[in-house]
């Protein structure tokens, strides 16, 4: 089984461009590797999951603004993220809330386990907590004593009795992790390394006390604490294993066996600011379960703006989620993700390139030889079936796929793309020395040439759209659609051209 992640969104805003990213990526390559055979010649069973991140104090403030219950916040906010995956056509397995019973009783095993092999203890903590990042901070974490991520926000000074984690203990354990595991940034692999050189123990808990509304996972041992939310959110990667079915029945043994056998995550998709927490503390507390530790990760930046400033409401330069989606349609927001978004590194995010990207490659290059090659089959081959040319010469480049298959294995959407447009290329200018339409003014003498020219047309088109529909999926079932038909007509445009916006 192959296992595939994204981090878990917080629920106390709505859905934004960033949300989109990881699910996104995640989604493109689920349908990769389902595609990809396993040696028996069978299509490789894989597991992709997502959820919401429930439990952080910022939920409960913000279900106490709003005059509501943390839950009722959280299962309005679950649907609403929900939905707009939905939307997005992600193809995730199970899309899980952290505020359920199968979590908090799985997280409750973990923590069982953890206490049982000395790993978990107790001691007063005394330093800075960003309320943002609902993280304590070390002097060096923090910039001219503000939170990097969050400068808008007051460090708060806090002391109190927590249950803390022995995350020092696998400090070896966790280097030799970051010289295994495959992330195509090695500077995300050189900053974790840097932050390992001192690692010390983390706090796990929180005291109930501090929160305004009873929210959160207790600690069975001492419901004086709740779970801290980032050391339970990681957990979600193991409670998301075990089915509702297998819930119910409450054996403990069988849902423990299922998540060792099920491991590990073959990939984690998240973004930058979630370095620390899933390439230091879930391994080590993987580690300190005897479990399998992730193969692979793919760490994006953040999309800022033209200037290069973190999108944020305080500066009214983010751009909505919904307004992308009415602008650019689903497919194009897609397109963005994988296309467009760097693939190691920060975005700055200007409209005027992202639509000149959108109508080279979808209006003009995709969208108009599909236009074109339709209206020629139409016109000079209608008895054109799709299945009696399929053994016919393609047009697509001998090294294509072999180039494909790696820039997919290194978790480079935006390189196995361009090469699908550059085939795509090669195809549009194929027809445009080959001339169909004026070979067919003489279709008495011409007609064998001009059919055998669209059939390699037909054929080539199709056989990148096998490629396509890992990326745009919906596109990729329309051009199957046009050419799949009895009779092929001229199809309607797949992308309108959009105008670039008035600066």
């Amino acid at each position: 089984m192959h296992y595939i992640t994204t981090s878990r969104p917080y629920t106390n805003a709505t859905p934004h461009l960033g949300t989109a990213i990881d699910a996104v990526y995640a989604d493109s390559f689920t349908r990769f590797a389902r595609d990809t055979f396993a040696p028996d010649n069978q299509p490789n069973e894989v597991v992709f999951s997502m959820g919401t991140d429930e439990h952080s104090f910022k939920i409960a403030d913000k279900a106490m603004e709003l005059n509501t219950s943390p839950k009722q916040f959280v299962d309005q906010k679950y649907i609403e993220f929900k939905n707009i995956y939905d939307k997005l056509d992600i193809n995730y397995d199970s899309f899980d809330q952290n505020s359920t019973s199968k979590h908090h009783f799985i997280a409750n095993i973990v923590w069982d386990k953890l206490v049982a092999r000395d790993l978990i203890y107790s001691k007063t903590y005394s330093g800075t907590y960003c309320t943002g990042c609902e993280d304590f901070k070390s002097e060096s974490q923090l910039e001219n004593g503000k939170c990097p991520i969050h400068p808008n926000l007051k460090i708060q000074n806090v002391a109190e009795l927590n249950y803390f984690f022995r995350l020092s203990s696998f400090k070896s354990q966790i280097q030799d992790f970051l010289l295994q595991v495959n992330i195509p940034d090695q500077s995300v692999i050189l900053e974790m390394q840097n932050f390992v050189v001192n690692l010390e123990d983390i706090s796990i808990s929180r005291d109930r006390s501090r929160l305004s509304v009873d929210w959160g996972i207790p600690v069975q041992k001492d419901p004086s604490h709740v779970m801290y939310v980032w050391f339970e959110a990681l957990l979600t990667y193991l409670s998301a294993l075990v089915s509702d079915e297998l819930f119910s029945s409450q054996d403990t043994e069988k849902m423990w066996s299922h998540i060792q056998t099920s491991l590990p995550q073959d990939l984690m998709v998240i973004g930058r600011d979630n370095s620390k927490f899933h390439l230091v503390i879930l391994p080590a507390l993987l580690m300190g379960l005897d479990l399998p530790t992730p193969q692979s990760a793919l760490i994006h930046g953040m999309i800022n703006d033209n200037l290069g400033r973190k999108f944020a409401k305080s500066l009214g330069n983010g751009v909505e989620l919904t307004e992308f989606i009415e602008k650019m349609g689903v497919e194009g927001v897609r397109f963005f993700v994988l296309h467009d978004c760097n693939p190691i590194g920060d975005t700055n995010f200007e409209w005027n390139r992202v639509i000149e990207s959108y109508n080279a490659n979808l209006a003009n290059n995709l969208g108009n030889l599909v236009s074109r090659v339709s209206n020629l089959v139409e016109k000079f081959h209608p008895k054109l079936q799709l299945s009696s040319i399929n053994n016919q010469e393609t047009l697509v480049d001998s090294v294509f796929l072999g180039q494909f298959q790696s820039q997919m294995n290194n978790l480079n959407t935006r390189e196995a793309l361009r090469l699908i447009f550059e085939e795509l290329t090669t195809i549009n200018q194929y027809l445009e020395q080959t001339k169909p339409w004026s070979l067919a003014k003489n279709m008495e003498e011409n007609q064998v040439e001009v059919q055998l020219i669209l059939e390699r047309c037909v054929v080539s088109i199709m056989e990148i759209n096998s490629k396509l529909i890992y990326f745009l999926p919906v596109t990729s079932g329309l051009i199957t659609e046009i050419f799949s038909r009895n009779t092929i007509a001229k199809s309607q445009p797949l992308f309108e051209r959009i105008s670039l916006v008035e600066l």
